[in-house]
């Protein structure tokens, strides 16, 4: 006895049915097949998993899913299942209307993305997951059998597709990070030390701390009030986005973005030699060898394509820093502070390697991380962590990569977007709700006004109409 019911409905119709010669499927036949034999084992895993909470659950669905006639812990009971059986009338249909399996699968798959609720496992308390999504809090996320996961957006609106919500808040950020470049005039060094400074309160044994906007409550400590100038202009720049906007950003969001942001620009000044990085040799070079470096404010003169160095030093910037850009790995929805974090989180100025350590390692960070954020910690951080023999080869290996673009950012970049995505209010906990408005029509858009008169849908929309402050075709 088969204690899943779809389990059970495939056999039946599968067994009630001979198995004559026929011709080799085509193409497009063999596609529905398996995509119904998908279909049914992702359901039979999911509603397991949703029912035991853990990962036990999940394993033991995909057997039962593979065929299995074991009945597997989490699965509604024999009784249970045949309680929940289809009527006699529709094992009847997928048993006499087909004439071969091929078509019994097709017609299963059918019947299910129709089904009662009693067909997918009354006894299974997952919601259901074929045809629409059922009521959810905000930020829940659903599994549909068409549509794929879906998030609950702010009521009354329906549920909207995971997938849109992420280009939503991508296109959100998109539009935020020129006009925060626009306010913050300090330089990467301290959007950077900002950022990790906020970060670092992070205690991965608690689950507390982590990158949440507190350091605004926190600048009247003396390690903090160097970023008095730089809070006070991402001030600004928040102040004319959220009267933009018709959702405000969140202070966490603002300093990740501005870091980011500002990251993406300073390394397109020094690589076409705005500012003084790298040897000549090493920067962007024209078609035309006696030509080295680039201008910097023409790269960024819209409209794009409008020159052809334009297009060639921007293709050529995506394929030196690949991987660096503010929009690459993006979560938005990180939930912002009400007050300080607890003070004594992060080791003074002038400790030791370590209690360096030991803050790296209470964050679930590894030395590799500690070496590039090191210069971004406080003033004796770098020193002291290169006197320490463990540290020592690290930082030898990140000063051979100094004299090539890309080399040493793309390191840090990725080890600075691991320490913001750490925290309750970071990474998967982040809400996929915020920045979000649902059209009419039910589709998902950024939180934006119109640009040009137009809905901005996509980045691509985004980088074509969008030009108000700096161009976003080069982030």
């Amino acid at each position: 006895m088969f204690s899943n019911p779809l389990i059970a409905l495939a056999s039946s119709a599968q067994a009630a049915i001979p198995t004559p010669q026929l011709e080799r499927p085509s193409s497009t036949q063999q596609c529905r097949i398996g995509q119904a034999r998908r279909t049914r084992k992702v359901n039979a895993a999911r509603c397991s998993a949703l029912t035991r909470g853990d990962a036990a659950g999940d394993r033991a669905a995909d057997d039962v899913a593979a065929s299995s006639p074991a009945a597997s812990p989490g699965v509604s009971s024999p009784a249970a299942s045949r309680a929940a059986s289809p009527p006699a009338s529709s094992l009847a249909l997928a048993a006499s209307s087909p004439s071969s399996r091929r078509d019994a699968l097709l017609s299963l798959a059918s019947l299910v993305s129709t089904a009662s609720p009693a067909l997918l496992g009354t006894a299974c308390a997952c919601p259901s997951i074929a045809g629409a999504a059922t009521e959810s809090g905000a930020g829940q996320v659903q599994q549909a059998a068409s549509a794929g996961p879906l998030v609950a957006s702010s009521a009354p609106n329906p549920p909207v597709a995971v997938a849109e919500a992420r280009r939503a808040q991508t296109v959100y950020a998109g539009y935020c990070i020129p006009i925060i470049e626009k306010y913050v005039t300090a330089p990467l060094g301290d959007c950077l030390a900002l950022a990790v400074r906020d970060a670092a309160s992070f205690d991965a044994g608690t689950n507390t701390g982590g990158l949440n906007g507190s350091i605004r409550f926190e600048l009247d400590r003396p390690e903090n009030q160097k970023f008095k100038p730089l809070v006070a202009q991402l001030t600004r720049a928040k102040e004319e986005i959220d009267a933009k906007v018709s959702e405000p950003i969140g202070w966490a969001d603002l300093i990740a973005l501005a870091a980011a942001g500002k990251a993406r620009y300073t390394f397109l000044r020094e690589f076409c030699g705005a500012a003084p990085r790298f040897d000549q040799r090493r920067q962007y070079r024209a078609k035309d060898v006696n030509t080295v470096g680039c201008d910097y404010s023409a790269v960024l003169t819209p409209p794009y394509g409008g020159s052809a160095e334009q297009v060639n030093v921007t293709t050529r910037f995506r394929e030196v820093y690949a991987g660096t850009g503010p929009l690459t790995g993006l979560r938005m929805g990180r939930t912002d502070a009400a007050g300080a974090d607890a003070e004594g989180m992060v080791p003074a100025e002038g400790s030791s390697a370590m209690a360096y350590k030991a803050w790296f390692a209470r964050m679930r960070l590894g030395l590799a991380a500690l070496v590039a954020l090191a210069p971004y910690v406080d003033a004796t951080c770098e020193a002291t962590m290169r006197a320490d023999a463990a540290a020592a080869p690290l930082f030898a290996e990140l000063d051979a990569k100094r004299v090539q673009p890309g080399t040493l950012e793309k390191p840090l970049i990725k080890t600075f977007r691991d320490l913001t995505l750490r925290g309750p209010g970071s990474a998967e906990a982040a809400s996929l709700t915020w920045y979000v408005r649902v059209l009419a029509n039910g589709r998902a858009v950024a939180a934006i006004p119109l640009v040009s008169g137009k809905e901005m849908k996509s980045v691509r929309d985004l980088m074509t109409e969008y030009t108000d402050v700096l161009p976003v075709w080069i982030l």
